[in-house]
């Protein structure tokens, strides 16, 4: 039996994964806000839960640092926490939403997670982040995206980034992919007006595919890993990564090292 670690675990896919993981035997680790949620996964089998607000850096450290302390091996680390905020907010740490929540979140599990993943025999890492985003959407000198802010614009710099972080963690031994699950019929969890979410929940219920069957390709990914280290599925499909150097992933890693550290040290 293996263990998984998941972000976003107590809703729609991720709640699904959690949920077909426990039925299977395995330790299922549910890291999220709502630990209401998750008791009814934890009846299932050996299910743990973490509670965190994981748009702060300080509690992605502190959980990551207690995952690791109680659990010497990590299988799988499953990174799809969401929350969509379409106007720009600012997390208590300074950080852009989008930025803290779907970048600096899933980085700091990757990196934060490497010991315990190298102790598995086929570890994997299986991160929602969307693969697609044009090589120019990150703007290094406005980061938190302080000028000319849209949600698309927040959305494409942190789908690039996770890509950037991706190609500097992936390794021979711990490999990464890039997922994107499609459109999943779930709450869609944000601060989204009554219009919006009426039409969201009407196309969810139209066009979205039911978690439990969304989760059948992840599900293979987890059994079968890619070969390459760092890889990129739409569904169950394998497409092109996007063109990225290592040069602009090394970039990505001194700023994010910069901006932690002068986040650690002011808290």
């Amino acid at each position: 039996m293996s263990t998984i670690v998941l972000t976003g675990g107590t809703d729609g896919l991720g709640r699904a994964l959690a949920a077909d993981r426990l039925r299977a035997g395995h330790t299922v680790i549910v890291v999220g806000r709502s630990e209401a949620k998750f008791r009814e996964l934890a009846r299932n089998g050996d299910a743990h839960f973490f509670q965190a607000d994981l748009r702060e850096v300080a509690e992605n450290l502190r959980v990551t640092k207690e995952i690791a302390a109680r659990f010497p091996v990590v299988d799988t680390l499953v990174l799809g926490a969401a929350y969509v905020h379409r106007d720009r907010r600012v997390t208590s740490e300074g950080f852009e939403h989008n930025f803290a929540l779907y970048y600096l979140s899933r980085h700091i599990f990757a990196s934060e997670l490497q010991e315990v993943l190298g102790a598995a025999e086929r570890p994997l890492i299986l991160d929602t982040t969307v693969p697609g985003a044009p090589e120019d959407a990150v703007h290094w000198d406005d980061l938190q995206l302080e000028r000319g802010y849209t949600w698309k614009i927040a959305n494409l710099q942190s789908r690039r980034l996770g890509l950037l972080s991706a190609l500097r963690l992936a390794s021979e031994h711990v490999r990464y992919v890039l997922y994107n699950p499609g459109f999943v019929r779930t709450s869609h969890q944000g601060a989204l007006g009554k219009t919006s979410r009426a039409m969201v929940g009407i196309l969810a219920k139209v066009l979205g595919t039911p978690p439990e069957k969304a989760i059948r390709p992840m599900l293979d990914l987890i059994e079968n890993r890619p070969e390459s280290p760092l890889s990129a599925y739409i569904r169950g499909k394998r497409v092109e990564l996007d063109n990225a150097t290592l040069e602009e992933a090394e970039r990505l890693h001194q700023e994010t090292a910069r901006l932690l550290e002068k986040t650690v040290k002011r808290t």
